[in-house]
């Protein structure tokens, strides 16, 4: 584990994920404060996750931001010793930058807080779900968690809404959030990752977007593999299937082998892979943060990207009302977001 260093910084930013990642970077480009913000990285355990975020902190080290690395679920004992070596930090930062308000470490961390402001960057579409709970006094909670988990952990979720809604809080997204009472919402465009990257180069043909909506829980997986299979036909020859981080390795296998298409295991987050290119001239997806994001980070490329509905065929039994009212209202949100609709799909252009 890392002992944290003494820098000449007032902001702490915390992240666990390849996209958070990604959106401090563009936080620092859009406040100009990359020498002035100290990255810790709270490692997962996951591989792909890790690779991910290693490419991403070269990224952060070209711009002057200094990473430190922690290992929190290495163990238990893990866990509570990076809570003790970062809570002076959390403490003394005039500004915190966080990923996932929803994850369990960092509410365990908030009660050591005494920034002025706190900034949430974007993690996708439970950045929703965040404004959502937190407009309306809700516990925060992951909206495609079942019912039951975490209880342990409700007094540190409460505790983290009084934290968030206390008027100190600015969500730095790319989502549709339009209004937030007693925050500020600031809106950004991938200013950081276009200028960084690209423009790419495009291919005919159409390629997919792969989910890790089947190892949530959320879509039975052999109606996953057969709405992508049924995909790959219009892909044609050379067809790709870009796989989601979290993907199973072993449904990816299967994919390959029932719909043709070319696996691609992405390096890096799917908005700088995309950006770097190639890309297709179609793309395809289940919805998520993707149809919010690529066409930001694609603009003036003319890819199209064609956002599939999920067919109630297609969700588990056991998914919660809530979860289904989610993706309901996500599917609308990118319905009233979007130019060019067709019928059956959403469709996003970044022409």
């Amino acid at each position: 584990m890392n002992t944290p260093r003494r820098m000449n910084t007032d902001t702490l930013a915390l992240v666990e994920s390849p996209a958070q990642l990604l959106h401090v970077l563009e936080w620092c480009h859009a406040e100009q404060s990359a020498t002035r913000t100290r990255l810790v990285i709270l490692d997962p355990a996951d591989p792909v996750t890790v690779a991910q975020l290693r490419a991403m902190a070269e990224f952060a080290a070209e711009e002057g931001i200094e990473t430190e690395w922690f290992a929190p679920r290495a163990s238990a004992l893990a866990g509570m010793r990076t809570i003790a070596a970062l809570r002076g930090a959390v403490g003394a930062a005039r500004r915190l930058v966080v990923g996932d308000p929803f994850s369990g470490l960092i509410q365990a961390l908030l009660p050591f807080a005494k920034a002025s402001e706190v900034v949430v960057v974007d993690d996708g579409t439970a950045t929703l779900e965040f404004a959502s709970q937190l407009e309306h006094g809700t516990s925060l909670r992951r909206w495609d968690s079942a019912p039951g988990t975490g209880l342990l952990r409700v007094p540190l979720a409460r505790n983290a809404r009084s934290f968030f809604a206390s008027g100190r809080l600015r969500l730095f997204t790319v989502m549709t959030v339009t209004s937030l009472p007693g925050s500020r919402i600031q809106h950004h465009a991938y200013d950081w990752t276009r200028r960084r990257f690209g423009p790419p180069v495009r291919l005919r043909g159409l390629d997919v977007i792969g989910s890790s909506l089947a190892e949530t829980g959320v879509v039975d997986t052999e109606s996953y593999l057969d709405a992508v299979t049924s995909l790959a036909l219009d892909a044609g020859a050379g067809g790709r299937y870009f796989a989601h981080r979290r993907e199973d390795p072993d449904k990816l296998r299967r994919l390959a082998q029932r719909s043709g298409l070319r696996i691609v295991r992405p390096t890096v987050p799917l908005e700088v892979e995309l950006r770097r290119g190639p890309v297709a001239t179609r793309l395809a997806s289940f919805p998520s943060s993707v149809g919010y994001t690529l066409p930001l980070v694609l603009a003036g490329v003319g890819t199209r990207i064609a956002v599939q509905p999920l067919p109630d065929t297609m969700i588990r039994p056991h998914v919660t009302a809530g979860a289904r009212a989610f993706l309901d209202r996500m599917a609308e949100d990118m319905r009233h977001a979007a130019s060019g609709l067709a019928v059956g799909r959403y469709e996003l252009t970044s022409a």
